[in-house]
């Protein structure tokens, strides 16, 4: 493909989204998920932990909704929350009464501003900020696209894009990578991602 020119293949986010490549929660070292047995498996590249889904390590916030046990008022309470923990402790203020209640729990895709995977909730390795924003991929199959984009003069729909403009991942990159004038400092960006060792 021309350096000079980009024709967008109606890649969507989900589609890259097959795999991952994070930070093991065991060394901080560099950790591969794929897919294996219709699930996922972390393996670390640097200690070799071994890892399947079922432990999150991102933020999450839980939520509940529920009837006081004594007195029956309505109570409802959120809060941020690290871990597994699925119960919220709610005071009601009706009756005095406190308890822990079954809470609903939301995965956020940030964790301490930095993008985490879908999967296990660990930062992503091919991060940076540049700036007041953040630059991330969730593997190099997508690092190597953008810098084909960012790297291209001229930006255009692939012909046999049939996607939904709003669905593709081109047409939603945030300003700071479309901007001409960033180009370089972003190509320089992707190059030190492409070789992180630590």
């Amino acid at each position: 493909m021309s350096e000079e020119r980009f024709a967008d293949p109606g890649t969507t986010l989900s589609d890259l989204a097959t795999h991952f490549v994070v930070h093991c929660p065991k060394c901080d070292g560099k950790a591969l998920v794929n897919p294996h047995n219709e699930s996922f498996r972390l393996t670390c590249t640097n200690c070799f932990h071994v890892e399947t889904p079922g432990h999150w390590y991102g933020a999450m916030t839980a939520y509940a909704s529920v009837k006081c046990r004594e007195c029956h008022h309505p109570l409802t309470r959120s809060a941020t929350v690290d871990g597994q923990w699925k119960k919220l402790k709610i005071k009601c203020e009706q009756c005095g009464d406190e308890c822990e209640y079954e809470a609903h729990l939301s995965r956020h895709p940030k964790h301490n501003g930095l993008m985490t995977d879908p999967i296990f909730g660990l930062n992503l390795w091919l991060q940076k900020p540049i700036g007041d924003e953040l630059f991330w991929s969730y593997n190099y199959d997508q690092l190597n696209l953008l810098e084909q984009y960012v790297r291209a003069k001229l930006r255009e729909r692939g012909i046999d894009n049939k996607g939904s403009k709003n669905s593709l991942m081109f047409s939603r990159l945030p300003t700071f990578i479309t901007r001409a004038g960033n180009r370089e400092e972003i190509l320089k960006l992707i190059s030190e991602l492409q070789v992180k060792t630590l």
